[in-house]
């Protein structure tokens, strides 16, 4: 494994790569990589007042075991917001991730949870905006923030909505269209967090549009699970199996890509 860190934007947003790169190969100038692989931009959750440890490098690890490359956005949270754009952090993430010689650029996702799968949903939506190349494949939202109207996160709207733009914009439930990347959602129901309407919301916009996309939706567990094992510190094998049945979304929507 080689581990890349790079500074994202003008903030003190960070980017940790965790790259399947032959090291002995890369001595060599013109290094070239025989197996394009897809690839995994991270975004923790935190309410956007800080960056969860719990639902970063174990949920990348997760991936990289089965071929990813994989990345970690450390975005910017609580008072920095004032002064970067956690979206334009997310979507200069995103491309930095998708030109690596090792990535597929046709086969890159982004797994978000709580905020942080607010911010991915804000990518998906709004990240060309800041670049052209800010194009998702697929999109996994974890017990997200959907909404910045009344069934909202109201710590994440605090944070969020006053400095960067309008409810509108920030509704990621408004903002869906057609041309929406493939899309897993799941929560919970005992979530005392963040209102399990909020994915019910995004999935009805989904299907509004005919976007290809899947919702589960456990009767237990708490908020911020992760990946729901001993790595994360929340062991729970029966939503643990979120992990599974997203992998295998992903492996239908990109054998149709």
């Amino acid at each position: 494994m080689e581990i890349i860190e790079r500074k994202i934007g003008n903030g003190g947003a960070m980017l940790r790569m965790f790259l399947h790169r032959d090291m002995s190969a890369l001595a060599s100038e013109n290094v070239v990589f025989p197996e394009k692989r897809r690839a995994v931009l991270v975004i923790p959750g935190g309410g956007y007042n800080h960056v969860s440890e719990r639902e970063a490098e174990p949920v990348a690890f997760s991936f990289f075991a089965k071929g990813y490359e994989a990345a970690v956005l450390y975005y910017s949270v609580s008072d920095d917001i004032a002064f970067s754009n956690p979206i334009e952090e997310a979507s200069l993430a995103l491309c930095e991730l998708r030109r690596l010689e090792s990535v597929d650029p046709e086969r890159v996702l982004s797994i978000g949870f709580s905020a942080g799968a607010h911010l991915a949903a804000m990518l998906a939506e709004h990240g060309c905006e800041f670049d052209k190349d800010a194009k998702l494949n697929a999109l996994i939202l974890s017990y997200p923030v959907i909404t910045m109207g009344k069934e909202t996160h109201v710590g994440s709207r605090e944070m969020i909505c006053p400095t960067i733009g309008n409810e509108d914009y920030l509704s990621a439930e408004r903002c869906v269209s057609p041309s929406f990347p493939p899309t897993y959602i799941w929560s919970t129901r005992e979530d005392e967090t963040v209102d399990v309407k909020n994915s019910l919301m995004m999935y009805e916009a989904l299907l509004a549009n005919g976007v290809f996309s899947e919702i589960h939706i456990y009767p237990e567990g708490k908020h911020g699970l992760s990946v729901a094992t001993s790595e994360s510190g929340t062991p729970d094998g029966y939503v643990a199996r979120w992990l599974d049945e997203a992998f295998l979304f992903l492996e239908r929507v990109f054998r149709n890509i």
